[in-house]
């Protein structure tokens, strides 16, 4: 018998879009390019793009498109935001809807902004801890 077991069904691949806000500065738009290939790399079994809302490219529907393209099924975008400004608020879930429209087919949701996780102040609390450990360094030298 051929008949598909629904173990033996293809796993829905998964995507990721990380958006942030975009800018003129090619190196900061750089890092945030290799920031997305550093988490493609950490996360082989996922596809995945990165977006720009504003002034760079690629645009957050390009960026989409490109997921939809390698055959992603679902996709998470992560907002790579401090705060919930007017593109968390506004801009994002309008283009969501608008993707939603274009791709049925496809499952969008999109996380918190990243400003939102906790974790945020120990990672502050940390850079504070090493800039009081290179002053007591100094301090010694």
């Amino acid at each position: 018998m051929n008949e598909k077991t629904p173990s033996s069904a293809p796993p829905r691949r998964r995507g990721l879009l990380i958006v942030d806000h975009g800018t003129r500065n090619e190196a900061a738009n750089a890092r945030f390019a290799a920031l997305a290939q550093r988490i493609a790399d950490a996360r082989s079994d996922w596809l995945v793009e990165h977006a720009h809302m504003e002034i760079a490219q690629p645009g957050f529907e390009a960026g989409i498109s490109l997921l939809v393209e390698r055959g992603a099924l679902e996709i998470l975008v992560h907002l790579h935001f401090l705060g919930a400004g007017y593109h968390v608020r506004e801009s994002i879930p309008e283009l969501v809807e608008s993707v939603r429209a274009k791709h049925p087919e496809i499952h969008i949701e999109t996380t918190a902004p990243l400003g939102d996780d906790p974790r945020i102040v120990e990672i502050v609390l940390g850079r504070m801890d090493e800039r009081a450990d290179q002053e007591r360094q100094s301090s010694k030298a």
